[in-house]
């Protein structure tokens, strides 16, 4: 956060039931017996990061709840899961571990596509240069794994996958780093329309 308060670290999500946080937590102590060097997010904080501001004025959080009802006008309730193990950004320099998202992942990739439009139209907000690619962050690697070893562990995972979660609104989210990890705050939560 800025020294002024005039800003907060944002982002906007898709919050995880706590069914799946606890599939992921259970993959992670797998992936830790495997003696990966890496820090481990807590479960409670794992979402689906759709959006990510850095740092916001505080005076455009009201427009940004704007954007964010206009994007999910017409996007229905849906359904995904989390399926396998990857990588960022590459098998050959791994930093991030992640697990991916499957389902109804076309509904997915609209909302998205609307809410970075929106935000673009209505307040300038650059899309990102990277393509959107849904994942949950499992482990932040510490030590370098050699190339080998970690295609082994994809492979090992490939079949790890959890329950069907719906998907019925969107979050905005604000996040304070900590010595001990962010802490993030709900600020509020945009609902899909039937």
């Amino acid at each position: 956060m800025n020294d002024d308060n005039s800003h907060i670290r944002a982002f906007i999500a898709i919050s995880l039931p706590k069914e799946i946080k606890k599939k992921l937590h259970g993959l992670q102590e797998q992936l830790r017996k495997s003696g990966i060097k890496a820090s481990w997010p807590k479960p409670e904080t794992m979402h689906l990061t759709l959006k990510f501001f850095g740092n916001i004025n505080i005076n455009k959080i009201d427009a940004v709840k704007t954007c964010m009802t206009k994007a999910v006008i017409s996007v229905p309730i849906h359904t995904l899961y989390v399926s396998g193990i990857g990588v960022f950004p590459s098998v050959k320099k791994a930093r991030v571990l992640w697990s991916g998202t499957k389902g109804q992942t076309n509904v997915l990739e609209k909302l998205v596509t609307r809410l970075e439009a929106v935000l673009f139209e209505d307040m300038g907000i650059e899309k990102e240069n990277k393509s959107f690619s849904p994942h949950l962050t499992v482990a932040r690697i510490k030590k370098s794994i050699f190339p080998k070893r970690m295609i082994k562990l994809i492979q090992e995972f490939k079949e790890f996958h959890s329950e069907d979660f719906f998907v019925s609104e969107i979050k905005f989210f604000q996040s304070e780093l900590t010595p001990s990890g962010a802490i993030h705050k709900l600020i509020f939560s945009v609902p899909f329309k039937l």
